[in-house]
């Protein structure tokens, strides 16, 4: 019995907060590649809300060598040659207006997750991610963003970067209508996604894997 009240306990606490998928990188293909200035445009598909933009600038490029964005086969790729200074960016919530964006609400419930997790193919040169949030309800309509590094020296090492919920000043994660993810990867720089996605706590992955392990365990003795 006391076995079960536990299981009970550890679902009832999984059907509440569970991952959710933001963007895997399997539709929406863009392929673009630029020697100067930028370029913005906008992919549909499976990704939160719908549809996503993806934009990318060349900040200094002495040589007049190719800054490329690939988004396919599931991943999405940054990828700056000798020299080129650049940035990246993928954004969600939003719709095309005139050469820019405007807010197209996504109204999305994250009080199930505690943080987002990006999740990295390869990253060749030091850089650094910021993810921006905004609520419409909260912070005043302001965005909210913190940026943390990404490591050098992990060609096709996939490793993982996490922003906790709690590290974004004023935002009702109740109401999400805006996600910003900007990417900096340096001089030269090459960096690969997987996919990014919300989390629970690690705590309640902790217990919902316990769980598991307990019923495969009852599954045995029956």
């Amino acid at each position: 019995m006391r076995i079960q009240l536990i299981i009970g306990a550890i679902f009832v606490a999984g059907a509440a907060q569970a991952t959710v998928l933001i963007d895997n990188y399997s539709t929406g293909i863009y392929n673009k590649t630029i020697t100067g200035g930028s370029d913005l445009a906008f992919q549909t598909g499976s990704m939160l809300g719908g549809d996503r933009y993806s934009s990318m600038m060349v900040e200094t490029n002495p040589f007049g060598l190719e800054l490329q964005t690939n988004i396919q086969n599931g991943a999405y790729a940054l990828s700056s040659q000798s020299g080129v200074n650049a940035m990246g960016e993928v954004g969600y919530g939003f719709q095309a207006s005139g050469a820019g964006t405007s807010f197209q609400d996504l109204n999305f419930n994250f009080s199930g997750e505690n943080a987002f997790k990006l999740n990295f193919l390869s990253s060749d040169t030091p850089g650094t991610v910021m993810m921006s949030v905004r609520s419409s309800s909260s912070n005043g309509g302001a965005f909210s963003s913190v940026t943390k590094p990404i490591p050098g020296n992990s060609v096709n090492t996939p490793f993982m970067t996490s922003f906790s919920f709690s590290e974004f000043a004023g935002i009702n994660f109740s109401d999400v209508d805006q996600l910003v993810i900007k990417f900096d990867t340096g001089i030269s720089g090459d960096i690969a996604l997987d996919s990014v996605e919300a989390v629970p706590e690690p705590a309640t992955m902790i217990v919902l894997g316990a769980a598991a392990a307990v019923a495969a365990r009852r599954r045995k003795k029956n």
